[in-house]
């Protein structure tokens, strides 16, 4: 137990009158000590009382870096509930203001956390400063429970280039029968020269191909994952990028990175699958002969091999924000015009 600013007040007071005793005789011990010592004494008596409460968090889902959300701490087993402050600790990769008063076995407390950085975040354990019905004495109590956030890496959106020259990767052994005509459409970089329809490029004077219905024959892209202990980050978020979007045009995913290997089809746990490895991954080597695209992180940036073209994967992606709902809340890839919140 400690004394509150008030207390000392009172102590302060008290003491006086001990002083003003000594030259005005004891009814000044009467007047102001007794009352002071019969305050301090209720408060004391009041804070042993107190029990160690017990604390039941509800978690926000695992999210993407940069998210915020919402923690609610309830407090159990207090009988009669008691004024108090609550203080939730915060592991390094967190913030958020996780101090505030509250009704210690009343209502609950509710703050918002952000999240910084990817991989296992800790909150708690909580402190619980109770105080006196008077605020002269406080008494701290440490509830030991602690419980686990994950934050996944940032996600970018590729360019439609880059998305062209992902999905090239897909066709595997496509018939030189051409099936059902499907529609006519822009060319974009990363076509097949085959495709383009020459006589509707002379009309409008533009590069159009043709896509037909047969579908191609589809097998997993292995994507190879690699990083200095300065780009550990930018690995994670460059290969959650490069495999989601693969995903997105229903491509399975080998994803290999220095402390595993992830294989997934897209799906309602494939998604979620892959950026969990990313968000655990660490810095190291996932060297793969067979890697269809290979991604290379350092402090300074990561290039992306396609074929044994080099790009840089800044150049790859879409504006310098993030694709903030790269999944739906069923883990699913979201609809091509509108993202989903996880």
């Amino acid at each position: 137990m400690r004394l509150t600013r008030r207390g000392g007040g009172v102590v302060v007071v008290a003491a006086a009158g001990f002083a003003l005793a000594g030259l005005f005789g004891a009814r000044a011990i009467n007047a102001v000590v007794l009352p002071a010592a019969v305050a301090m004494a209720a408060a004391y008596l009041q804070l042993r009382t107190f029990p160690v409460p017990d604390l039941a968090r509800d978690l926000p889902p695992d999210d993407f870096v940069g998210e915020t959300a919402t923690v609610e701490l309830r407090f159990e087993g207090v009988s009669r509930p008691f004024a108090g402050r609550v203080t939730d600790e915060l592991s390094e990769g967190l913030s958020g203001d996780a101090a505030g008063d509250v009704a210690v076995g009343g209502d609950p407390f509710v703050y918002e956390v952000t999240y910084e950085r990817r991989g296992v975040h800790t909150l708690g354990p909580a402190t619980v400063v109770g105080r006196d019905v008077f605020g002269l004495l406080e008494r701290e109590l440490r509830v030991p429970n602690t419980d686990e956030l994950l934050a996944y890496p940032t996600v970018y959106r590729l360019g439609r280039a880059a998305q062209h020259e992902l999905l090239g990767l897909r066709e595997t052994e496509r018939s030189e029968e051409r099936d059902e005509f499907d529609r006519l459409r822009e060319y974009d970089r990363g076509d097949a020269l085959r495709n383009v329809n020459w006589k509707a490029s002379a009309k409008r004077d533009e590069l159009v191909v043709t896509e037909f219905a047969a579908a191609a024959d589809v097998s997993a892209v292995t994507v190879a994952a690699s990083a200095s202990a300065e780009g550990a980050d930018r690995m994670a978020e460059a290969a959650a990028s490069v495999t989601l979007a693969l995903l997105d045009v229903d491509v399975p995913v080998r994803l290999v990175l220095p402390t595993e290997t992830v294989e997934v089809e897209s799906g309602v746990t494939g998604r979620r699958r892959l950026l969990e490895a990313c968000a655990l991954t660490t810095a190291g080597s996932a060297a793969d002969a067979d890697a269809d695209i290979v991604l290379r992180a350092t402090g300074d940036g990561v290039t992306v091999a396609v074929d044994g073209l080099e790009h840089d994967f800044d150049g790859l992606r879409v504006g310098s924000g993030p694709r903030s709902r790269p999944i739906a809340e069923d883990g699913s890839r979201p609809d091509d015009h509108e993202e989903v919140a996880v």
